[in-house]
Protein backbone atom coordinates (compact mmCIF):
# COMPACT_ATOMS: atom_id res chain seq x y z
CA UNK A 1 0.00 0.00 0.00
CA UNK A 2 1.67 3.35 -0.82
CA UNK A 3 2.41 5.35 2.35
CA UNK A 4 0.24 9.02 1.70
CA UNK A 5 3.16 11.74 2.15
CA UNK A 6 3.04 14.23 5.27
CA UNK A 7 1.67 16.84 2.71
CA UNK A 8 -1.17 15.29 1.19
CA UNK A 9 -4.06 16.70 3.25
CA UNK A 10 -2.84 20.14 2.91
CA UNK A 11 -3.76 22.28 0.38
CA UNK A 12 -0.79 23.60 -2.09
CA UNK A 13 -1.72 26.94 -3.65
CA UNK A 14 -0.26 25.21 -6.59
CA UNK A 15 -3.89 23.32 -6.52
CA UNK A 16 -6.17 25.76 -6.32
CA UNK A 17 -8.90 27.34 -8.72
CA UNK A 18 -6.09 29.52 -11.29
CA UNK A 19 -8.30 32.97 -10.71
CA UNK A 20 -7.31 32.27 -6.90
CA UNK A 21 -3.49 32.05 -6.80
CA UNK A 22 -2.21 34.98 -5.25
CA UNK A 23 1.37 34.53 -6.94
CA UNK A 24 -0.35 34.34 -10.66
CA UNK A 25 -2.25 37.32 -9.62
CA UNK A 26 0.98 39.44 -8.01
CA UNK A 27 2.29 38.47 -11.37
CA UNK A 28 -0.50 39.66 -13.50
CA UNK A 29 -1.51 42.41 -11.50
CA UNK A 30 1.17 43.51 -9.68
CA UNK A 31 1.69 43.49 -5.38
CA UNK A 32 -1.14 46.54 -4.84
CA UNK A 33 -3.94 44.28 -6.43
CA UNK A 34 -2.97 41.36 -3.31
CA UNK A 35 -5.32 41.94 0.27
CA UNK A 36 -2.90 41.70 3.42
CA UNK A 37 -3.69 38.23 3.66
CA UNK A 38 -3.22 36.90 -0.06
CA UNK A 39 0.53 38.66 0.17
CA UNK A 40 1.45 36.25 3.82
CA UNK A 41 0.02 33.47 2.09
CA UNK A 42 2.17 33.60 -0.12
CA UNK A 43 4.49 33.29 2.40
CA UNK A 44 2.98 30.56 3.70
CA UNK A 45 2.60 28.84 0.72
CA UNK A 46 0.29 26.23 2.21
CA UNK A 47 -2.47 25.73 4.58
CA UNK A 48 -3.42 23.06 6.56
CA UNK A 49 -6.38 20.46 6.20
CA UNK A 50 -9.36 22.17 6.05
CA UNK A 51 -8.08 25.42 5.55
CA UNK A 52 -6.25 26.67 3.00
CA UNK A 53 -2.99 29.08 3.07
CA UNK A 54 -5.31 32.37 2.71
CA UNK A 55 -7.91 31.43 5.30
CA UNK A 56 -4.83 30.68 7.17
CA UNK A 57 -2.92 34.16 6.70
CA UNK A 58 -6.68 35.55 7.45
CA UNK A 59 -6.80 33.92 10.82
CA UNK A 60 -3.35 35.23 11.90
CA UNK A 61 -3.99 38.78 11.07
CA UNK A 62 -6.74 38.94 13.38
CA UNK A 63 -4.91 37.41 15.86
CA UNK A 64 -2.18 39.35 15.68
CA UNK A 65 -3.64 42.36 15.01
CA UNK A 66 -2.74 43.42 11.14
CA UNK A 67 0.58 43.57 9.77
CA UNK A 68 1.84 45.94 11.94
CA UNK A 69 1.14 43.28 14.96
CA UNK A 70 3.08 40.43 12.80
CA UNK A 71 6.43 42.98 12.52
CA UNK A 72 6.53 42.43 16.05
CA UNK A 73 5.47 38.51 16.64
CA UNK A 74 8.04 36.46 18.27
CA UNK A 75 9.08 32.69 17.02
CA UNK A 76 6.66 31.15 20.34
CA UNK A 77 3.36 33.67 19.16
CA UNK A 78 3.87 32.63 15.63
CA UNK A 79 4.08 28.82 16.59
CA UNK A 80 0.67 29.23 18.60
CA UNK A 81 -1.12 29.29 15.38
CA UNK A 82 -2.14 25.79 14.54
CA UNK A 83 -0.60 24.88 11.19
CA UNK A 84 2.37 27.15 11.52
CA UNK A 85 5.30 25.05 11.81
CA UNK A 86 8.77 26.51 11.78
CA UNK A 87 9.69 26.68 8.36
CA UNK A 88 7.05 28.92 8.02
CA UNK A 89 7.86 30.60 11.20
CA UNK A 90 11.37 31.51 9.65
CA UNK A 91 9.93 32.63 6.16
CA UNK A 92 7.07 35.40 8.08
CA UNK A 93 10.61 36.37 10.60
CA UNK A 94 12.76 36.99 7.51
CA UNK A 95 10.16 38.73 5.95
CA UNK A 96 9.91 40.85 8.87
CA UNK A 97 13.30 41.61 9.25
CA UNK A 98 13.75 42.79 6.00
CA UNK A 99 11.01 45.37 6.74
CA UNK A 100 12.33 46.80 9.54
CA UNK A 101 15.94 46.83 8.03
CA UNK A 102 14.86 48.69 5.07
CA UNK A 103 13.34 51.14 7.93
CA UNK A 104 16.37 51.57 9.59
CA UNK A 105 18.72 51.37 6.94
CA UNK A 106 18.27 55.49 6.37
CA UNK A 107 19.22 56.06 9.55
CA UNK A 108 22.43 54.75 9.48
CA UNK A 109 23.15 57.90 6.30
CA UNK A 110 21.44 60.55 7.52
CA UNK A 111 21.26 63.19 10.31
CA UNK A 112 18.54 61.79 12.44
CA UNK A 113 17.80 65.42 14.66
CA UNK A 114 17.88 67.28 10.96
CA UNK A 115 15.12 64.18 9.69
CA UNK A 116 13.34 62.60 12.81
CA UNK A 117 10.66 61.82 10.25
CA UNK A 118 12.57 58.50 9.37
CA UNK A 119 13.74 57.99 13.01
CA UNK A 120 9.55 58.76 13.95
CA UNK A 121 8.53 55.84 11.63
CA UNK A 122 10.88 52.94 12.36
CA UNK A 123 10.11 53.49 15.64
CA UNK A 124 6.46 52.94 15.14
CA UNK A 125 6.59 50.16 12.97
CA UNK A 126 9.09 48.07 15.04
CA UNK A 127 7.55 48.92 18.80
CA UNK A 128 4.09 50.47 18.78
CA UNK A 129 2.51 46.43 18.99
CA UNK A 130 4.74 45.46 21.51
CA UNK A 131 3.02 43.52 23.97
CA UNK A 132 5.77 44.64 27.02
CA UNK A 133 7.55 47.85 27.55
CA UNK A 134 10.77 48.12 26.26
CA UNK A 135 13.33 50.99 27.08
CA UNK A 136 15.88 51.39 24.31
CA UNK A 137 18.84 53.42 23.58
CA UNK A 138 19.91 54.86 20.32
CA UNK A 139 23.70 55.30 19.60
CA UNK A 140 24.61 57.91 17.78
CA UNK A 141 27.98 59.01 15.87
CA UNK A 142 29.32 62.60 15.82
CA UNK A 143 27.11 63.28 12.65
CA UNK A 144 24.11 62.04 14.25
CA UNK A 145 23.98 58.98 12.23
CA UNK A 146 22.69 55.81 14.09
CA UNK A 147 25.60 52.94 14.66
CA UNK A 148 23.99 50.55 16.93
CA UNK A 149 20.16 50.21 18.69
CA UNK A 150 20.36 48.47 21.70
CA UNK A 151 16.99 47.23 23.97
CA UNK A 152 18.78 47.63 27.29
CA UNK A 153 15.55 46.40 29.73
CA UNK A 154 12.43 44.87 29.41
CA UNK A 155 9.54 44.94 31.31
CA UNK A 156 5.85 43.96 32.16
CA UNK A 157 2.61 45.58 30.22
CA UNK A 158 2.78 48.82 32.14
CA UNK A 159 6.41 49.99 33.32
CA UNK A 160 9.71 48.76 33.33
CA UNK A 161 12.44 49.86 34.89
CA UNK A 162 15.77 51.58 33.75
CA UNK A 163 19.40 52.27 35.82
CA UNK A 164 20.76 55.56 35.12
CA UNK A 165 24.19 53.77 35.80
CA UNK A 166 23.55 51.07 33.00
CA UNK A 167 22.29 53.79 30.54
CA UNK A 168 25.53 55.45 30.83
CA UNK A 169 27.48 52.36 30.99
CA UNK A 170 26.25 51.29 27.27
CA UNK A 171 26.66 54.87 25.72
CA UNK A 172 30.40 54.72 26.80
CA UNK A 173 30.62 50.78 25.45
CA UNK A 174 29.16 51.73 22.03
CA UNK A 175 31.59 54.99 21.81
CA UNK A 176 28.33 56.68 21.20
CA UNK A 177 28.80 60.56 20.69
CA UNK A 178 24.93 61.03 21.37
CA UNK A 179 22.38 58.98 22.29
CA UNK A 180 18.11 58.97 21.60
CA UNK A 181 16.17 57.67 23.71
CA UNK A 182 12.89 55.14 23.15
CA UNK A 183 10.57 53.11 24.87
CA UNK A 184 6.66 52.28 24.32
CA UNK A 185 3.41 51.94 26.19
CA UNK A 186 2.10 48.98 24.83
CA UNK A 187 -1.62 50.02 25.87
CA UNK A 188 -1.57 53.57 26.11
CA UNK A 189 -1.12 56.55 23.96
CA UNK A 190 1.62 58.52 22.61
CA UNK A 191 1.86 60.73 25.77
CA UNK A 192 4.72 61.89 28.29
CA UNK A 193 3.91 60.81 31.66
CA UNK A 194 5.57 63.27 34.53
CA UNK A 195 7.47 59.94 35.35
CA UNK A 196 8.70 60.04 31.38
CA UNK A 197 9.69 63.63 31.82
CA UNK A 198 11.44 63.25 35.12
CA UNK A 199 13.47 59.98 34.39
CA UNK A 200 14.36 61.65 31.28
CA UNK A 201 15.75 64.61 32.99
CA UNK A 202 17.52 62.33 35.07
CA UNK A 203 19.15 60.34 32.71
CA UNK A 204 20.31 63.86 30.72
CA UNK A 205 21.89 65.20 33.39
CA UNK A 206 24.05 61.06 33.95
CA UNK A 207 24.70 61.35 30.42
CA UNK A 208 25.77 64.83 30.15
CA UNK A 209 28.52 64.02 33.88
CA UNK A 210 30.38 62.17 30.97
CA UNK A 211 30.22 63.94 28.13
CA UNK A 212 27.46 62.57 25.82
CA UNK A 213 24.60 64.32 25.13
CA UNK A 214 20.98 63.28 24.86
CA UNK A 215 19.36 64.40 21.95
CA UNK A 216 15.53 63.15 22.13
CA UNK A 217 13.66 60.38 24.35
CA UNK A 218 10.68 59.34 21.75
CA UNK A 219 7.47 57.72 23.77
CA UNK A 220 5.52 55.53 21.30
CA UNK A 221 1.72 54.57 21.81
CA UNK A 222 -0.26 52.74 19.80
CA UNK A 223 0.26 53.93 16.17
CA UNK A 224 1.65 57.25 16.93
CA UNK A 225 4.96 58.54 18.79
CA UNK A 226 5.96 61.95 21.23
CA UNK A 227 9.60 63.66 20.86
CA UNK A 228 10.06 65.02 23.96
CA UNK A 229 12.68 67.00 22.75
CA UNK A 230 9.62 68.99 20.71
CA UNK A 231 7.62 68.80 23.49
CA UNK A 232 9.81 69.34 26.11
CA UNK A 233 12.69 71.22 24.95
CA UNK A 234 14.13 72.50 27.92
CA UNK A 235 15.48 69.22 28.85
CA UNK A 236 17.58 68.89 25.97
CA UNK A 237 18.88 72.65 25.87
CA UNK A 238 22.68 73.36 25.48
CA UNK A 239 22.74 69.72 23.61
CA UNK A 240 23.25 70.08 19.65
Amino acid sequence: MKKAKKDDNKLHIKNWPEGDRPREMLLEKGTEALSDAALLAILLRIGMKGKNAIALAREMIVKFGGLNGLMVTTQEDLLSVKGIGKAKVAQILAAMEIVKRQLRQPLKKINIIKNPHHLFEYLKVSMANLSREEFRLLHLNRSKHLIAEEVLFRGTVDESTVYTREVVESALRKKASALIFAHNHPTGPAEASQEDIELTRSLVTACRAVDIPVLDHVIIGRGDCVSLRQECPEIFAGDA
